[in-house]
């Protein structure tokens, strides 16, 4: 017995001694810049302009406002028949409610409509950026209602609703929801895109789990409504049609930002659609619906 201890006791030191603190000296990302644009039926188009930054760069107040934003480009909008120059908003609401975006180009000249093309212009740091999207046709919800988690527990519990999807008809969508009084703009589902390929069609049902602003706040996922919407909630909820090009940009990015932005896990190729930055312009055909949950 005396002789097994003393092994532990030198295999416990053999070990100890084998540790060695490992340093990765990971190099500086390529400086660029990131769109994220998109123009919505009956609603002007948004450009928001940033660069993007190292996987463990701080992340505060001072760098949000010196060096996130680019705050001095042209951007501009075409319908093809007019051209609209964006303009620069600071947005103090969302800044004060923590909403995305604080800053961001808006235009004035025209909103989007259905079967709608648009090109994006933006010059900026010596640089071009370009894009092109489409606003598909629209398609709602047949019906929505509120079901309890649990019979006995009925305060919490989750969306559910009934979609019809046309046939003959390739078909991409995004979910989104806000809770007035509660959020302070349309956030999307937790997994918010779908391709019909599954359900090309045909009538499905289906609940929603409820999404959150920002993934990386972790006092969202130890809140007890987490992924769930309350009775007395009243709730926007918007079904968005897109494009392929659309569609495959915020797929791949989902799959990133689900894999918690581990820097060691298997990389997503995010696929964007835009040229000379990273990032993201696209159209939605949208249609609201204002479920009150009693």
């Amino acid at each position: 017995m005396k002789n097994i201890f003393v092994l532990i006791i030198l295999s416990v030191l053999f070990f100890s001694a084998c540790e060695q603190e490992i340093t990765i000296d990971l190099p500086q990302p390529e400086a660029t810049m990131v769109v994220e644009g998109w123009i919505e039926n009956d609603e002007y188009p948004v450009v928001v302009l940033t660069r993007n930054s190292s996987y463990f760069d701080p992340i505060d107040s001072t760098y949000l406002v010196d060096s996130l934003f680019i705050t001095d480009a042209i951007v501009v909008v075409s319908n093809g028949i007019l051209e609209d120059t964006l303009q620069l908003v600071v947005d103090f609401n969302n800044l004060m409610t923590n909403t995305w975006p604080y800053v961001y180009y808006k235009g004035s000249k025209f909103t989007g409509i259905v079967n709608g093309s648009y090109s994006l212009r933006i010059e900026a740091e010596g640089k071009v950026i370009t894009g092109f999207t489409t606003i598909p046709q629209p398609h709602g919800f047949d019906t929505l209602w509120w079901e309890p988690d649990e019979p006995e527990y009925d305060t919490l519990g989750y969306i559910w609703a009934t979609f019809s999807d046309p046939p003959a008809e390739k078909n991409y969508y995004r979910i989104f929801t806000r809770r007035l009084g509660r959020d302070g703009g349309d956030i999307p589902l937790f997994g918010s895109v779908y391709d019909d390929v599954y359900f090309a069609g045909e009538s499905i049902t289906f609940s929603f789990f409820r999404g959150i602003s920002s993934i990386e706040d972790d006092s969202a996922y130890a809140d007890e409504e987490f992924g769930y919407w309350k009775k007395g909630d009243t709730v926007i909820v918007r079904v968005s049609t897109m494009d392929v090009a659309h569609y495959d940009f915020w797929t791949s990015a989902e799959q990133e930002m689900f894999s918690g932005g581990n820097p060691f896990a298997n990389p997503t190729t995010i696929r964007h659609n835009v040229q000379g930055a990273v990032g993201v312009f696209g159209g939605y055909g949208s249609v609201y619906d204002t479920l009150i949950i009693q």
